[in-house]
């Protein structure tokens, strides 16, 4: 079995800001890049903040906007899209109704604008990158637990075939064989067939082969959107490609 390749160190958390405040929005900008995230862009008006949100892993979003909209439209709208980024609603001291509606509509977290909130926000950005990193993580592991589970079906499946093919495989070889001991007496149609069938028996033995050392699953493109397992990516597929 090949060891799994090690993981890349994940890049930085991508974070937008959505504030129309200058000042505010300049804090703001400035307590990302000290929690040591990267900054996605900045948005002034809910249109913009949904435009941007394809781009960012958290959505720092203010709740009162430019052009009217708030921040619950621009989550509205960013969740309807079936964006996944984290969003934490910023609202204004007294606006505990506001931060329950953007919880109920998707917001992962909110933190309050008062005396606090320069402290607070790298801890609520903090948690949400760490939940962030541990969701990737368990996705990641989900991925790993399918892979061998179908690695495992596989490894049943080529020792069921081994069992039921090897032995009518060897029998119609010993014939062929036999057949090849009077092969100059054959005329030269049956000789290619008799080669032909040898070539077929060959090649049966070599996937067989394939299948004993797949030591990964890849998948390919069969017809339409069926997929199949590709054993050309076997390494005794490659070594044979290599041979020929």
């Amino acid at each position: 079995m090949s060891g799994a390749p090690a993981e890349s160190a994940p890049s930085p958390s991508r974070v937008l800001v959505v504030e129309d405040d200058p000042a505010q929005a300049r804090l703001v900008q400035l307590l990302v890049a000290n929690a040591g995230l990267a900054l996605a862009g900045v948005a002034v008006s809910a249109d913009a903040a949904v435009q941007l949100a394809p781009q960012a892993d958290i959505i720092l979003m203010d709740y009162r906007l430019e052009s009217g909209r708030t921040g619950l439209d621009a989550l509205r709208e960013i969740r309807a899209a079936g964006l996944l980024a984290s969003v934490i609603m910023m609202t204004g001291h007294g606006s505990e109704r506001v931060a329950a509606e953007a919880l109920h509509l998707g917001a992962n977290d909110y933190i309050i604008k008062d005396e606090s909130f320069t402290e607070l926000l790298p801890e609520v950005l903090a948690r949400v990158a760490r939940v962030r990193e541990i969701e990737r993580q368990l996705a990641a592991a989900q991925q790993n637990l399918i892979r061998a589970e179908r690695r495992a079906a596989i490894g049943e499946i080529v020792v069921a075939l081994s069992h039921e093919i090897n032995n009518p495989l060897m029998a119609l070889s010993a014939q062929l064989d036999l057949v090849r001991l009077d092969e100059g007496a054959l005329p030269p149609a049956s000789r290619a067939a008799l080669a032909l069938a040898r070539g077929q028996l060959a090649r049966i033995a070599d996937l067989l082969k394939r299948l004993a050392e797949l030591d990964r699953e890849q998948a390919t493109t069969y017809v339409g959107e069926t997929r199949m397992t590709n054993l050309a990516g076997s390494p005794a597929g490659e070594a044979s490609k290599r041979e020929s």
